[in-house]
């Protein structure tokens, strides 16, 4: 299965004393990574709130949203009077003692820390912690059904770019089995004419044994039968269960490791090329599987 790393997902719960929203958005990044932003009355929920969003990913930067629209209700009656009462009274002497005229708002009052203790009471908090975890479920799902529509749509140009590198190493066999018997026939006559022309005699045994040592230089068989190998993995390893982003990765440096090793072994030009081409396709294949978890 493709997963995407990147997506969003929204939950929305309201009771009586005002609504809660959750948002979860993700982009790329290769460890798992979590930020979470909370309002000033949940904020020591934040280690509670990561061990949850640990367990629904496996790889990306997931940012994590919590916002609390307050009831009028609710924040009226969560006003501590005695200590917004004694923020006014020390900015009035300060203000007196530094001799400026300076307004003092009942908006930047209420905003001041301690004002507002709208989870002071503890049926309201007990009521958030059962709200967040159905929140969490919800954004979640939505999250991850975002991700993996995207999955899809990666895995469609992807399987487009591995049939792409097929193609490419079908035609690299294909050109190799005449290019392997011609360059082994001129090894052989630059041989024997080097010998001729010094008046020696060649060994059969020995030719031979030279002749192996030497064709392992320029031999791709083994990288067309290891490539081959690396395209089966990778649509097994794609075809799993689960995401499985770092073995695709992997076995895409394997690909292109093999690619490089055709391109620098092989003398036919034309194999050259379009061991390039594969190379190019195996490219285009990495950059997506950076999108995947």
């Amino acid at each position: 299965m493709f997963i995407s790393m990147t997506g969003f997902g929204q939950a929305t719960d309201e009771r009586e004393w005002g609504k809660i929203t959750l948002e979860l958005s993700s982009v790329n990044h290769r460890y798992q990574e979590i930020s979470i932003r909370l309002p000033r009355e949940l904020a020591s929920l934040e280690p509670w709130l990561h061990n949850r969003l640990r367990g629904v990913f496996r790889r990306g930067k997931l940012n994590a949203r919590l916002e609390i629209t307050w009831a009028a209700s609710a924040v009226a009656a969560d006003i501590n009077e005695e200590i917004i009462v004694n923020y006014y009274n020390k900015l009035l002497r300060i203000r007196e003692q530094i001799g400026a005229e300076i307004d003092i708002s009942l908006d930047a009052l209420v905003n001041l820390p301690g004002v507002l203790e709208a989870f002071g009471r503890g049926s309201i908090r007990e009521e958030a912690m059962e709200i967040l975890s159905g929140l969490i479920e919800n954004a979640a799902s939505n999250w991850n059904n975002m991700r993996r529509e995207e999955g899809a749509h990666l895995k469609e140009a992807i399987d487009g770019h591995i049939a792409d590198v097929e193609r490419g190493m079908s035609e690299i066999a294909s050109l190799w089995q005449g290019a392997r018997d011609a360059a082994f026939e001129a090894m052989k006559d630059r041989v024997s004419a080097a010998l001729e022309a010094s008046g020696l005699c060649a060994d059969e045994s020995r030719f031979a044994q030279e002749a192996v040592i030497y064709a392992d230089r320029w031999d791709i068989s083994e990288e067309i039968d290891r490539m081959a190998s690396h395209i089966a993995k990778f649509r097994e390893t794609g075809d799993a269960r689960g995401s499985e982003g770092r073995k695709l990765d992997f076995l895409v440096q394997e690909m292109n490791r093999e690619a490089n090793t055709i391109n620098s072994k092989a003398s036919n030009a034309e194999i050259r090329w379009v061991a390039v081409e594969v190379k190019s396709s195996i490219e285009r294949v990495r950059e997506q599987i950076q999108n995947l978890e």
